[in-house]
């Protein structure tokens, strides 16, 4: 910790794997088997993998790979207010809660718990006053991976791509969004 919480942001993958190893030892299991029993299966979420360490432990803020239509399941489920179907996979409080903004990361986005959460600018869609704001959450992944939830336009959209170790690594899926899924939907 570098200051008092909620003032300062900067991005840590040591907390992330933190949390996942406070949930296996909770879980009493693996945080794979875990995420394969408690949210994989349950979504219909075809095979993973989650690369490991040395000690065998999964890298809990990468290395997690699947498909990009199983990367879209996650989404919905946000979308859905973490059900899934008939049932509730996750709590919709947590949903809300998970997605709040905490702090904030830069001029563009802010950080709840686990999730970025940001507005996209854009309009005037089909009556929308000019320049509409869309709130959206995500996740960010090395190489360009992303997943974007759209609350208000009950959109989601997962891209992957093998960017890795690129200074702009960035641009590709921030372009697709603007560029293409945006003005696509509206």
């Amino acid at each position: 910790m570098v200051g008092e919480a909620g003032r300062y942001w900067t991005y840590s993958g040591g907390a992330t794997a933190l949390l996942a190893r406070l949930i296996a030892k909770g879980a009493g299991q693996a945080i794979h088997a875990f995420a394969r029993a408690a949210l994989f299966d349950p979504l219909g979420i075809g095979p993973t993998e989650w690369l490991a360490g040395p000690d065998g432990e999964a890298f809990a803020a990468s290395k997690l790979r699947g498909s990009p239509r199983d990367l879209a399941r996650l989404g919905v489920l946000m979308l859905n207010g973490g059900a899934w179907g008939d049932r509730q996979v996750v709590s919709a409080s947590w949903i809300v809660q998970s997605t709040a903004q905490i702090v904030g990361v830069d001029e563009f986005r802010r950080y709840g718990y686990q999730w970025y959460v940001g507005d996209y600018a854009f309009g005037p869609p089909k009556g929308w006053a000019p320049g509409h704001l869309e709130r959206w959450w995500g996740a960010m992944g090395e190489g360009g991976q992303r997943l974007f939830m759209l609350p208000g336009l009950d959109l989601v959209v997962a891209i992957t791509a093998d960017n890795y170790g690129a200074d702009d690594q960035w641009m590709p899926p921030t372009r697709a969004m603007r560029e293409v899924v945006l003005p696509s939907v509206v």
